[in-house]
């Protein structure tokens, strides 16, 4: 079967562990020819940078193909706007048989709407992760951009898609309330992870251990990520600084935004049981969390939650509708970060109830988080 992946909106990058790289992954191993299409953009170091317009073959064998935006206006607009040259005619050469446009939001909805008109057994998903944290913030953006822009190109579209796949209940909403899409053509579809087996996150945790000097008994507690205000990462360390007992420790992964870095720094120099490890790849990054005890994201969402519970981490994070399809008895779900140092000093007092955790962790994550399963989904 071939398989196409578009994402135009995404700034895919090769190595991560995000669902535009581990579902297309997932269908090459299942033998699939795949294909991805995306923009020029990538991350380095957690950092948005502009690349060039490429086709190759990634390692697995599946097919990159990179292409800028057509300049509308400004690169702002062009930016919004997402058309690139020639999708159609690509499309057409590539002759999928699926095809998963991630992200509504762009000009060449039309381009994938036309090609399922023309070629009616192609089967056409598209999924969203545009809820009202992450978009429309001002409004400019959510009156000229989402409610009018957005929704006129998708209402011309919808009708050749078999399903809309969204990852959370906010996204639900977005995708009724102001793209109007229809009810009937949704279907939840969470961001997952690959499942660990325990012999390898075992391996990982003493590997990982022993690099950072951390002893088995101590309770290890992770955060990660492009961490600003909104990651509640200053929160973290100042609960944390709260406990005065040694055996539990902090790592932190990833990059500081300047509006944190200064303060945050202070606290953390006072404090020898926090690491900060800075920007690692996805291979590191699941070996780390692999072997820490709870992984804490009260602030915004991010798809290393999932990752997490895949690796058997229990996780921390706030009690919002969303995150109620995740608890399974592996989580704990705070309303404010003041709650956090009352949790911190529930594991120190009872270590064993993250043991119970990471259990119920791995069976949620075997049953509905793993990527073999979500990518087979659209093969079916």
């Amino acid at each position: 079967m071939k398989i196409l992946h578009i994402c135009l909106a995404s700034a895919y990058t090769e190595g991560m562990a995000y669902q535009d790289n581990l579902l297309p992954a997932e269908n090459a191993k299942a033998g699939h020819t795949v294909t991805i299409i995306s923009d020029c953009y990538k991350y380095e170091s957690g950092k948005l940078r502009e690349t060039e317009a490429i086709d190759k073959l990634l390692p697995d064998g599946t097919r990159l193909i990179r292409l800028k935006f057509d300049r509308v206006v400004n690169s702002l607009i062009s930016n919004k706007v997402r058309k690139v040259p020639n999708l159609y005619e690509i499309i057409t050469q590539i002759q999928p048989d699926v095809i998963m446009l991630h992200n509504l939001s762009t000009l060449e909805i039309l381009s994938v709407a036309r090609y399922k008109k023309y070629n009616p057994k192609v089967k056409l998903y598209a999924d969203s992760h545009t809820d009202r944290n992450n978009s429309g913030l001002n409004w400019i953006s959510m009156k000229l951009l989402h409610k009018s822009f957005y929704r006129i190109l998708i209402k011309k579209a919808i009708q050749y898609f078999d399903k809309v796949f969204y990852i959370s209940f906010e996204t639900k909403q977005f995708l009724e309330e102001i793209y109007k899409v229809p009810g009937n053509l949704l279907e939840f579809y969470p961001l997952g992870g690959t499942v660990l087996s325990e012999d390898q996150k075992f391996q990982y945790r003493k590997e990982k251990r022993d690099e950072l000097g951390i002893a088995e008994k101590d309770i290890l507690l992770c955060h990660s990520g492009k961490m600003d205000v909104r990651k509640k990462t200053y929160e973290i360390i100042s609960n944390f600084s709260k406990i005065s007992n040694q055996n539990i420790k902090l790592i932190l992964i990833g990059a500081f935004s300047e509006e944190i870095k200064e303060k945050v720094l202070h606290l953390m120099k006072n404090d020898k049981r926090i690491k900060f490890l800075g920007w690692q790849n996805s291979e590191e990054l699941l070996k780390y969390i692999a072997a820490s005890d709870l992984y804490l994201q009260p602030g915004s969402q991010s798809a290393t939650m999932q990752s997490a519970l895949c690796v058997g981490t229990p996780v921390l994070f706030e009690n919002v509708k969303s995150h109620e399809d995740f608890m399974r008895g592996n989580a704990f779900a705070i309303n404010k970060c003041e709650e956090m140092e009352k949790i911190f000093n529930q594991i120190i007092e009872n270590p064993n109830i993250l043991q119970e955790m990471s259990k119920k962790a791995y069976a949620f994550s075997k049953e509905s988080l793993d990527y073999k399963i979500l990518a087979n989904r659209i093969t079916i």
